[in-house]
């Protein structure tokens, strides 16, 4: 239950939502990008030497064994959306000549941290195999020429609030080997770390950004390479990163993204989606968003959210939100006037370990008036500054259904009297049985 006065925290005092679309958290509010000088010191001493052979925009000579299968080891993950196969079979071919660039080495280099946030109503969806196949612009298959072959692959669509593809995920291991590509439909990819000492270079009239990275990843004492590359190519915003421990395998992954045509989003569609759940190959999906007023009071959990005719007089709606993952529905709405506070979420709960019962969890039988004074109030005669009245901690109350999931509605209240607070509570018509 502690997560749930994480929630209310949020909902009663706003301000930054982290965004992780693979956690389906809300989005994160935007802010202007922060100069990162920290994030320098904190980087580790840059790799020297060992890859000249990717500076500059000079043609590299074939390789004669590219194409021939790797075998996946030491994966962390055994299980894959799709696994990429050597349409060679392991044998010897051709392969054009790759175009090399610079990747500036960034391990000291000044950044700036940027922030953004998911667009209103949106919401996610796992590709699958053919999906993360036709996304890369195969057919039956992923492309040969990036040569991905052993790799494990997974991927994840953001839709915007219209069912529209704001953004492409896909990343993907081959031993200790890993890749990230975001593509961003019709857009300049957004970039959360913008370094001072990138490489910018025009090439087929795109600019593109690279550079290189050189440090521990993964806490095991060794030092991983890091390449990267962004761009815009007029119709799709282009983001993408190799760690790997050899210089040259991250460079070649990288280069080959660069001069890759056919990403594409064409077939991806959010259509059908309505704010409730959804479920693709057996995997929840995730969303979120903003509700007005009317709104709020019109979905699946409002029967938990109190009567407005309890509000004591003054009070005036301030925000309200639906959200759902694989663990919850939720559905949170906020009240204020002036310092004081009613900010309620009821949560529909879905994993089977989420009963961990607090001192402060309660049922709705138990909330009278005593039980908020000498339970869970205190009354303050100056609050620094803010307003004398009753505080109180935060509880959620739990209607236990049998045969179905618990809804947990947490609450946090600021200026009510203890037999307003009781009333605001107990006006909830969520049905409950302990039987």
């Amino acid at each position: 239950m502690n997560r749930y006065r994480t929630y209310m925290d949020r909902i009663q005092a706003p301000g930054e939502l982290r965004e992780r679309i693979m956690a389906g958290e809300r989005p994160r509010r935007p802010r202007p990008a922060l100069a990162a000088g920290v994030l320098a010191a904190c980087c580790l001493v840059a790799a020297v030497g060992g890859w000249q052979l990717w500076q500059g925009r000079a043609q590299t000579q074939p390789d004669p064994t590219a194409g021939v299968a790797a075998t996946p080891a030491g994966n962390q993950q055994t299980e894959y959306t799709l696994v990429v196969e050597d349409p060679f079979e392991g044998q010897p071919h051709s392969f054009p000549n790759i175009p090399g660039y610079d990747y500036p080495d960034c391990t000291g280099s000044d950044a700036m941290a940027g922030d953004y946030a998911l667009p209103e109503g949106w919401f996610m969806e796992k590709l699958t195999a053919q999906e993360i196949i036709t996304v890369l612009g195969g057919t039956d298959q992923v492309p040969w020429m990036l040569d991905w072959t052993g790799f494990g692959l997974d991927g994840m669509v953001t839709y915007d609030g219209e069912g529209k593809p704001w953004r492409i995920q896909i990343w993907g291991n081959r031993g200790e080997e890993e890749l990230t590509l975001e593509l961003w439909p019709g857009r300049e990819p957004l970039i959360d770390l913008i370094y001072a000492d990138a490489g910018v270079e025009t090439v087929d009239g795109m600019e593109v950004t690279t550079y290189s990275l050189y440090y521990d990843t993964d806490g095991d004492d060794v030092k991983e390479h890091v390449y990267h590359a962004h761009y815009f190519d007029g119709e799709m915003g282009v983001s993408f990163s190799c760690n790997s421990g050899e210089e040259e395998t991250g460079a070649r992954l990288t280069s080959l993204v660069v001069g890759h045509k056919g990403f594409t989003d064409g077939g991806l569609r959010g259509d059908g989606f309505e704010g409730k759940h959804m479920m693709l190959a057996g995997v929840r999906l995730y969303g979120s968003g903003e509700l007005t007023l009317g709104e709020a009071y019109q979905q699946e959990l409002a029967d938990y959210l109190p009567d407005r005719a309890a509000l004591p007089d003054g009070f005036v709606f301030e925000s309200a939100h639906w959200h759902f993952d694989e663990l919850e529905d939720s559905l949170s709405i906020l009240w204020c006037r002036g310092y004081d506070t009613v900010s309620v979420k009821a949560d529909l709960l879905l994993d089977a370990h989420t009963d961990e019962q607090l001192p402060t969890d309660v049922l709705p039988d138990e909330i009278t008036p005593q039980a908020m004074e000498q339970r869970f109030g205190r009354y303050v005669d100056d609050d620094l500054g803010d307003t004398p009245g009753w505080r109180y901690d935060s509880f959620t109350v739990h209607y236990v259904r049998n045969g179905e999931p618990t809804v947990a509605v947490t609450y946090s209240i600021k200026g009510l009297n203890p037999e307003e607070a009781a009333a605001l509570v107990n006006s909830c018509q969520g049905e409950w049985s302990l039987d």
